[in-house]
């Protein structure tokens, strides 16, 4: 069944009222409709003069087509109209919403059927048209009406799904574009019309996080979250490949901890993987971001997933950040601070873990309970480690936390070699 054999067959007014909705002032009916489209429907363009011109022309198009089919000139699978797609595609253009397109059909047509309907009701008294004949009238001209309303709207709704599909897709990818020019050491500032694409404030306050397992798709619904919980009203999102993807989240005021915090909680909340940056200011801070959390995403690689909280900042591991830059001066300093504690035994991975929880933990009974130990088999071990390094725990200590650090690093490192060698 063709889509012409879909539409219903439309009862036909009696003389005197299709006399009358041909005697309809359609100029002055149009302008009607063009009012009330802009006040309920949109607002906020009122003075964006192609809009209004574009919503003028399609109104014009569509009353004179409905007075054609009301007066039988036309039948309705013949209506062929140009300006409401052409509008559908201005709003597309324009982004607005598909409610509001929605809306201002609704608003218009009831403009239109209380028009013409206030018309055929002054036409049935002046006449003296029966009753009974009076509201058939009325209803067949109420189905007519609401027949022509779906049959166009649902045409233009189609219409512009597919201009705003197509936009948004060319928009993406201009988007994308810009965000790798903004990335690179020498990007140049964008200019006034790309901005307006990007449409993310470049001179805030940015956070990035880097989902290194989750698609656009996902991650779309997880910055939506995200914004939801920090309050941030812009946003950026960039496909970094097919399975990873990096948003960037702005705040005007800068970012203060609570809403760093409100951040990372929720992304362990959502239990995805996530590296986060620093928040860094403007163009030149975005792009630091970038590097921030591809810097998060080494440690993270060097440790392995399994090993590495699944939320993991840059403020966690920038110690970490900063010496493997030069992984054979690292492994020197770990040579030099740890000297027997560093052999690669399980002896010495032993008590550098132990070593390592009772700097963080402060106490003995502390330390057991986290590692799981009796307390006498953790003194025990820090007193052999003591002996191996030759001096008291507590002389170098910063530097002895520090080579623990790296050595964990380091060590996890060498065995992600290992593993891809086997």
């Amino acid at each position: 069944m063709t889509d012409a054999e879909k539409l219903p067959v439309l009862p036909v007014l009696p003389r005197w009222a299709g006399a009358m909705a041909d005697s309809v002032d359609l100029s002055a009916l149009a302008e009607v409709v063009v009012r009330c489209d802009l006040e309920a429907a949109f607002p906020d363009l009122q003075e964006h003069g192609e809009f209004v011109e574009r919503l003028r022309a399609s109104v014009a198009e569509n009353v004179q087509a409905l007075q054609d089919v009301l007066c039988g000139r036309l039948a309705l699978p013949d209506v062929r109209l140009v300006e409401p797609f052409a509008f559908a595609d201005v709003q597309a253009r324009l982004r607005v919403p598909q409610t509001s397109l929605q809306r201002s059909y609704r608003v218009g047509f009831a403009a239109m059927w209380q028009e013409w309907s206030r018309r055929l009701v002054l036409c049935a008294e002046a006449e003296d048209v029966a009753r009974t004949d009076a509201l058939e009238a009325l209803r067949t001209l109420t189905s007519v009406l609401l027949a022509y309303q779906d049959h166009v709207a649902s045409q233009v709704a189609e219409s512009f799904a597919r201009a705003d599909d197509a936009l948004s897709r060319s928009r993406a990818h201009v988007r994308s574009g810009l965000v790798r020019q903004l990335l690179r050491d020498d990007a140049a500032a964008l200019s006034p019309s790309d901005l307006v694409i990007l449409d993310y404030p470049l001179d805030a306050g940015h956070v990035a996080v880097l989902l290194p397992t989750v698609a656009a798709g996902a991650a779309a619904q997880v910055l939506q979250g995200l914004r939801t919980a920090t309050g941030a009203r812009d946003a950026l999102l960039h496909p970094v490949d097919l399975s990873s993807t990096v948003l960037w989240l702005a705040q005007s005021t800068g970012w203060s901890e609570r809403s760093r915090q409100c951040l990372v909680d929720r992304l362990i909340g959502l239990d995805v993987h996530a590296s986060v940056s620093d928040p860094r200011p403007g163009s030149a801070g975005l792009r630091m971001t970038w590097v921030q959390v591809q810097e998060v995403e080494a440690v993270r690689d060097a440790w392995g997933t399994a090993r590495s909280p699944r939320v993991l900042q840059h403020a966690d591991v920038s110690l970490e950040v900063l010496l493997m830059r030069d992984p054979e001066r690292a492994r020197e300093f770990v040579a030099v601070e740890l000297g027997p504690l560093a052999d690669s035994t399980e002896q010495a991975a032993r008590l550098r873990e132990t070593l390592e929880a009772s700097y963080r933990w402060g106490s003995h009974v502390a330390t057991a309970e986290h590692l799981h130990l009796h307390e006498h088999t953790v003194r025990n071990r820090l007193h052999k480690a003591s002996q191996l390094l030759g001096r008291p725990l507590h002389d170098r200590r910063t530097e002895l936390q520090v080579a623990l650090r790296i050595a964990r690093l380091l060590e996890a490192r060498e065995g992600s070699v290992r593993d891809g060698a086997g």
